[in-house]
């Protein structure tokens, strides 16, 4: 019988992974709950959930627990480290949140940046070395490795390849890369801590390491990409962890990073955003429960109402609620789209002390309202519109008849005149 959760954690709770065996590839851990003001000492992994299938095995308690395989690599060798770690204990978003447990999610990610501030450390998983061609074309094609020991790894030489890995691409790495008291970056079997391998990277970008915290972070201008840049740099000696922004601001500086949820492009900054902004969104975020387009119009409405974004510049130009690098932070690029949000958002009195059920009522009334009048959205009238000037079948017809008919006739009496002279 394959591992169940016994019941839902509550707000104050935690459940934590402890290996027990490594064997012949086979993993094994205990699962127990904790409360967060006890906790043993534990790492908070983030890693790249990746889009293939669960497919691996490990045990939880004796009991089969299916895994993605860039995760089960990941807790193979983190079984391994956590030999000789300043951490006993693992915590994993996938395994110590019961996914299927719509209430237990929204609890726990609501204190997602308080787990990984509170751990001992934050362990990146990179994932598995880069094997040289000529070896992996000795691998059978069909089955990826799922462990690959390193032989003299080089994190130097690596950097590239490391430095442009999924993981830096990903929302919700990027509160736990710069949250976490101490990170350390695992590939395979090798460990680095963060400021070695920034150090590195650095140095790889032509850019000094310990710049001004008052100052914008290095991007380096190399021609080739090094995607761990912006956040990998973010992360200042002198600044951590004072890096509290406003959600226009972040959403802003990771336009590029990807999700498989769309609603997480909001719910995964909510970690880095300062106290009294945080405040006002939590009456709604995180619920994952509120639909995608629920969630655009509610953070559109605070964009727009929330006194920060009136005083925002960037680089010499003020953002506005329909500025393109907004919408881009929230992966909405047809125009037509942007201006029924906007429109949506403008209806939505987000500073009122309604309840936030009133307001989710009232959004609920308006997606009525709009179906009722036939969905007359933005992007029907524009389709409507290039429909009314792009003539109809019948219409090309007629004037293709017509057409053939007037040169019929030209022709007609310029044979005739011929003929009468």
């Amino acid at each position: 019988m394959d591992f169940t959760y016994d019941s839902s954690l509550v707000s104050n709770e935690l459940r934590l992974l402890q290996p027990v065996a490594v064997n012949n590839h086979v993993l094994r851990y205990k699962i127990r709950r904790v409360q967060r003001a006890s906790t043993p000492p534990y790492t908070a992994i983030s890693y790249t959930w990746g889009n293939e299938d669960a497919s691996e095995v490990i045990y939880l308690n004796n009991r089969p627990f299916h895994v993605r395989p860039n995760l089960w690599s990941c807790l193979y060798y983190m079984a391994h480290a956590a030999r000789n770690a300043t951490w006993n204990y693992l915590w994993v978003d996938a395994i110590c949140i019961d996914q299927a447990n719509v209430a237990e999610r929204n609890s726990q990610v609501r204190l997602m940046d308080q787990t990984y501030r509170d751990a001992v450390c934050v362990s990146v998983w990179l994932g598995l070395i880069t094997l040289p061609k000529e070896t992996m074309s000795y691998l059978p094609t069909q089955i990826p490795p799922k462990t690959i020991e390193s032989d003299g790894f080089d994190w130097t030489e690596s950097i590239a390849d490391l430095s442009n890995r999924p993981y830096w691409s990903r929302v919700w790495v990027i509160q736990e890369f710069l949250l976490g008291r101490n990170v350390e970056l695992y590939c395979s079997d090798n460990r680095i801590n963060w400021l070695d391998f920034q150090s590195i990277l650095s140095r790889e970008a032509g850019i000094e390491q310990f710049y001004d915290p008052n100052g914008d972070v290095p991007q380096g201008d190399r021609t080739s990409p090094l995607a761990a840049l912006p956040l990998a740099m973010g992360r200042h000696v002198n600044k951590h962890p004072e890096i509290l922004q406003p959600l226009c601001d972040l959403l802003i500086d990771h336009h590029r990073s990807k999700c498989k949820d769309p609603r997480d492009r909001v719910f995964g900054l909510l970690g880095l955003i300062p106290p009294d902004e945080r405040e006002l969104l939590s009456r709604f975020f995180p619920d994952y429960s509120i639909t995608e387009d629920h969630v655009l119009i509610i953070t559109l409405a605070h964009l727009t109402q929330f006194p920060v974004l009136s005083r925002m510049l960037r680089s010499g130009v003020n953002i506005t609620p329909d500025s393109e690098e907004l919408f881009l932070g929230l992966g909405v690029r047809p125009k037509s789209q942007r201006r029924r949000l906007l429109r949506r958002a403008e209806k939505l009195d987000y500073l009122a002390r309604d309840s936030p059920r009133q307001m989710l009522q009232f959004l609920a009334l308006n997606d009525q309202m709009e179906e009722y009048e036939g969905g007359d959205t933005d992007e029907q009238q524009e389709i409507g519109e290039i429909e009314r000037r792009r003539p109809s079948n019948k219409m090309r017809l007629t004037v293709s008849v017509v057409g053939m008919s007037a040169l019929f006739v030209v022709w007609l009496i310029a044979k005739k005149t011929k003929m009468w002279r």
